[in-house]
């Protein structure tokens, strides 16, 4: 579960490269909202990653020289170049002196947050010595991810005598998918919604977090066991049962 408001977000640059597509695009889909910073930190994996943009950590041959801050501390540590499209963000401890890149970032519009990914080992016993220099480095690019606002919850609906009618459909037998469900609710002799009706049904109870596929959740259940269409589930599942 990742955070909904203003949040800094750490991992490991080989859990992202090594994530698959939709993992990656949850996490990348977060960095759209202002205040989002995802920053991936070593190790690393070889070769190119493709997300957001083209980019990879090069190994370098002895240590990196000439950053500034928190990059000068750890420099002696630091085991990768970073490489490709990202951006190189205008703030201290970015680049090295002779200009390779330590910290590279990407955002997905431009009020949106940021993705970034640095070659310093935030991990490092090293910074427990450098606890402020840590902070003001954090503090500085996550000032990049711009600001937060308060998320608006809108005002949910009761659940409509439909909504009631497609869960207890739905709780009378077990359906793979959605048009498994939706072939053997045409052919019921006691329900009677019509394939549009019935798909817009299961999108708005999906949207709501009431099903899994065809599946209604445990939350879903238990509304329905506690409102008055109850009773007619037990009696559906007798009719459906050989």
């Amino acid at each position: 579960m990742l955070p909904e408001g203003r949040a800094v977000v750490m991992a490991f640059g080989e859990s992202f490269q090594g994530a698959d597509r939709a993992e990656q695009a949850r996490l990348l889909e977060w960095t759209r909202t202002p205040g989002h910073l995802l920053l991936l930190i070593p190790p690393f994996e070889t070769g190119v990653c493709d997300v957001p943009v083209s980019w990879r950590a090069e190994r370098i041959d002895g240590s990196a020289r000439g950053g500034e801050g928190l990059a000068r501390v750890l420099a002696t540590e630091v085991t990768h170049r970073l490489d490709g499209k990202l951006q190189t963000p205008p703030m201290s401890g970015a680049t090295w002196g002779d200009l390779s890149v330590c910290l590279g970032t990407y955002r997905l519009h431009p009020a949106a947050g940021l993705f970034a990914v640095t070659s310093l080992p935030l991990w490092s016993l090293t910074v427990l010595d450098a606890a402020d220099q840590l902070a003001g480095w954090i503090d500085a690019l996550s000032a990049l991810a711009g600001e937060s606002k308060p998320v608006e919850r809108p005002t949910e609906r009761a659940l409509t005598p439909d909504h009631f009618g497609m869960l207890v459909f739905l709780l009378g037998q077990s359906f793979s998918d959605e048009e498994e469900a939706i072939a053997a609710l045409q052919s019921s002799s006691i329900f009677r919604f019509g394939q549009d009706r019935a798909r817009q049904l299961m999108t708005e109870l999906r949207g709501r977090g009431h099903l899994v596929g065809a599946k209604p959740t445990v939350e879903a259940v238990a509304l329905v066991m506690e409102s008055p269409y109850a009773c007619y589930v037990g009696a559906l599942r007798k009719v459906s049962t050989p």
